[in-house]
């Protein structure tokens, strides 16, 4: 049971994340600097919350020793 929920959290945290990329992409085609620099921001971000929103989905919890 852990693991079906755990694979919706991650397919939502997923799709969480695709549409903020979208939105990165959409502002990285912006003629603005301003745009241009809030989607490269968004794009590193990005890849760090999701790899910490996932890990933190998936590391075992208890002692396992």
């Amino acid at each position: 049971m852990k693991t079906i929920v755990r694979i919706l959290l991650s397919l939502f945290i997923l799709i969480i994340g695709y549409e903020c990329m979208v939105e990165a992409f959409h502002m990285l085609n912006e003629p603005s600097d301003r745009a241009v620099y809030m989607g490269m921001a968004i794009l590193a971000l990005l890849c760090i919350f999701l790899s910490l929103a996932l890990w933190q989905v998936w590391r075992r919890r208890g002692n396992f020793r």
